[in-house]
């Protein structure tokens, strides 16, 4: 069991005592004082718009036990007397300290996960692998920031194994999570054009996933062997750590074999026969460093099979919903990338019903937005989609280039311009599906049909 206390935050990290219990347990963290619960403590981050710190008492009234502030001018504790307050210079930096400490007590196996696309698939399938041994703690969601590592970190109590994704918007932010995380195994899934806009190009891309490395002493590195940045990364590692690779196509320490491509993707590995993954052979990265790690960590073939076979995409990930028994709407409203759009297209067109597909933009894809739109339209060519929308900005480049293969095609800015046009063209036993990059919110079009077809 893992524990730390007030004590151990004021002799390791930027942090003064004011009132309150040395002796008392840091457990969970939180930066909502919304979201806080009983025994939870709050960390009164600064942003851009107002200092977390002033809604301490709203965090005290939700059940806090403790608070780390800023320096606040009018800081009333009259009637706090069994609460606990420490103040720091910097209340970001007290959390992630706060987090590198409970993490140099652990003495389990730490999995450190990073990538352009399939970051969080391929880090819940390896939780699900690892499970059917260990105590498994792992990021919840798409918490793989600066301070969603952290606050991920102080989650721990009893695991045996931590598996974190690592999210990053500019270099260095992956460096300062493996410093704070130092993984035994760390993970690149593959480098594509996400965060081109703010990083210029792929080779800028990979210096950044490459951090993931830069808190290790030892241990190992697994990449993506068919991904033709991460194929050529040898020369790159620092001495102690190991590098080991996964691919379909090019020759890796673990390939699958016999692959069978329908709704459900089969395939082998080694002499271990009938591996299962939902969504073709996108999924099959997910599941050979699955299958790798949990070999690396000493589970049975049988517990890494059955952890990858019973894996099921949830979440806004191709997430199937049935509506008044009439209508399939596919939400992949997760978030969108060129390689998750041509998975999407080509999963629906397996459907033997009236098709609709919505799309809207690709976000984050700087000078690259035209290119990627106008491939992502050439893929349509190749599908018997009945009907296309799209939405947004760029996804009118879509548009263009489905218009050209004979696609009956109709625009809209924005998600909401769309409602009531889908909603007169969708029929009994259709099949639609919606995707497109998070920031263009088509989740709210998905609980808009969810709740209005009547059909």
């Amino acid at each position: 069991m893992v524990k730390i206390t007030v004590k151990d935050v004021l002799e390791n990290c930027d942090a003064k005592l004011l009132i309150g219990d040395k002796d008392k347990e840091i457990k969970e963290g939180f930066i909502n004082s919304k979201e806080v619960v009983p025994g939870g403590c709050f960390f009164g981050i600064k942003g851009s718009n107002t200092d977390g710190s002033l809604y301490y008492k709203e965090a005290f009234k939700n059940g806090a036990d403790i608070c780390v502030l800023s320096k606040l001018k009018d800081l009333d504790l009259k009637g706090y007397d069994d609460k606990t307050v420490l103040i720091s210079n910097d209340v970001k930096k007290c959390l992630q300290d706060i987090a590198a400490y409970k993490r140099s007590l652990f003495k389990g196996c730490v999995i450190a996960v990073t990538g352009s696309v399939g970051k969080t698939s391929t880090k819940e399938m390896i939780a699900n692998v690892l499970k059917h041994k260990y105590k498994v703690l792992k990021t919840i969601g798409n918490q793989n920031s600066q301070i969603g590592l952290p606050i991920t970190i102080l989650r721990l109590t009893n695991e045996d194994v931590m598996v974190l994704e690592m999210g990053m918007s500019s270099l260095g932010h992956i460096h300062n999570l493996s410093v704070i995380a130092k993984p035994d195994i760390a993970l690149i899934t593959n480098i594509h054009e996400n965060h081109i806009e703010s990083l210029e190009n792929k080779e800028n891309i990979l210096k950044a996933k490459m951090e993931i490395i830069d808190g290790m002493d030892s241990g190992y590195l697994i990449v993506n062997n068919d991904d033709d940045y991460l194929s050529k990364i040898e020369e790159n590692i620092k001495d102690g750590v190991k590098l080991l690779t996964f691919g379909i196509d090019n020759l890796s320490n673990v390939m699958p074999c016999n692959i069978k491509d329908d709704f459900i993707t089969t395939f082998d590995i080694a002499d271990i026969k009938d591996f299962k993954v939902n969504f073709g052979t996108t999924f099959i990265y997910n599941a050979l460093p699955a299958f790798l790690i949990g070999k690396m960590l000493g589970l049975s073939r049988g517990m890494i099979k059955d952890g990858i076979n019973t894996f099921i995409t949830k979440n806004h990930r191709l997430e199937e919903v049935n509506i008044n028994n009439n209508v399939t709407l596919i939400d992949d409203t997760y978030n969108a990338s060129f390689d998750s759009m041509k998975l999407a297209i080509g999963y629906l067109n397996k459907f033997n019903k009236r098709k609709i597909l919505v799309l809207a933009d690709v976000l984050e894809l700087g000078k690259e937005s035209k290119i990627i739109h106008k491939k992502i339209g050439k893929e349509l060519s190749k599908t018997n989609i009945d009907y296309l929308i799209t939405i947004g900005k760029y996804s009118k480049i879509i548009a263009k280039e489905a218009k050209k293969s004979g696609f009956n095609v109709k625009h809209f800015k924005r998600e909401e311009k769309s409602r009531s046009y889908l909603k007169k063209l969708i029929k009994k036993d259709d099949v639609i599906l919606i995707k497109g990059s998070h920031g263009m919110n088509l989740i709210n079009l998905v609980n808009y049909l969810k709740e209005e077809l009547t059909l």
